[in-house]
């Protein structure tokens, strides 16, 4: 546990663009806000243009209690757009716009920022896409306390070599299936999934390793410590962005001093109710999570 956390979510913020309308987004931004609103003190450090929808996207934010002041604005490059597809909403698609601002995070002078003191920094893998805020990430890791990597790999942005240097850095990492098939096919680990997180952990010096696993719920390894929730049945929408708020849920309750299984619990309860809205970014009452834990 640390006491009164900062929390510094690194990488894109942008614009979800799917059939039924814009929402915002970019799983860093996604983080952060849920964050936010469960009262943690939370910056996110990403780069929007000097448009139209970088504006609409500042003033979202605002408006949803996010603090904006560790966002750049990009005189050159335009705000970040994702284009989705959700005709199979069990398995969206994404294409993801390039270049875009969010490539060009520039970190600048590190003893002096941020200004306050980063206890926690949240970073996923598509932020190093782009060698500037590639370079800009790996400069700030350098200086922070607890790294929490939340893999999320979107192909074709998937390096091994960058993926690898990701996990050394990292004390916490949140993956699902299919990306802990792939990395732990990397060093020949097989067997159930638990065999492949330890591995995993004792290669990359890793504390913790959170595993979601969709409609059969989550599996993480603690201080070797195996815990298991499973899946809350529910009507799914579309599951863009269950796997943040599931990040953000956990997070929040293992920095403040919850079980390792009451924030497992918690933060699938939470990544199911997302999945029965639409977007990534739903409201989501403490009622609605006792409702469906049954507390």
């Amino acid at each position: 546990m640390i006491d009164q956390p900062t929390v510094l979510c690194y990488g894109e913020a942008l614009w979800d663009l799917a059939p039924g309308g814009k929402t915002p987004g970019g799983a860093p931004t996604n983080v952060a806000l849920h964050l936010a609103r469960l009262g943690v003190d939370v910056r996110l450090l990403s780069r929007v243009g000097i448009d139209d929808l970088g504006r609409e996207l500042l003033d979202y934010l605002t408006a949803e209690g996010l603090a904006t002041d560790s966002i750049q604005i990009d005189q050159r490059h335009p705000t970040g757009r994702v284009l989705v597809d959700t005709s199979d909403p069990h398995a969206v698609r994404y294409e993801i716009v390039e270049p875009a601002a969010w490539d060009f995070i520039d970190v600048g002078d590190l003893p002096e920022y941020p200004a306050h003191a980063v206890t926690v920094v949240v970073f996923g893998s598509l932020a190093t896409r782009n060698t500037v805020s590639r370079a800009s990430l790996f400069r700030l890791l350098g200086q922070s306390g607890l790294k929490v990597f939340d893999v999320n790999l979107r192909p074709p942005f998937v390096d091994r070599a960058i993926i690898e240097q990701l996990l050394v850095h990292a004390d916490w990492v949140k993956l699902n299936d299919e990306e802990l098939e792939l990395l732990g096919g990397w060093h020949g680990a097989t067997g159930p999934p638990e065999h492949t997180l330890r591995a995993l952990s004792r290669r990359y010096g890793l504390e913790t390793v959170c595993l979601t696993l969709g409609s059969r719920g989550a599996l993480m390894l603690y201080q070797d410590h195996v815990f298991r929730q499973a899946a809350f049945a529910v009507r799914v929408v579309d599951t863009i962005g269950c796997g943040d708020a599931f990040l953000a849920f956990w997070l929040s309750q293992m920095l403040g001093g919850r079980s390792p299984q009451e924030a497992l619990t918690l933060a699938c309860a939470v990544g199911a109710l997302v999945a029965t809205r639409e977007g990534a970014n739903p409201v989501i009452d403490e009622s609605e999570i006792r409702a469906l834990i049954g507390i």
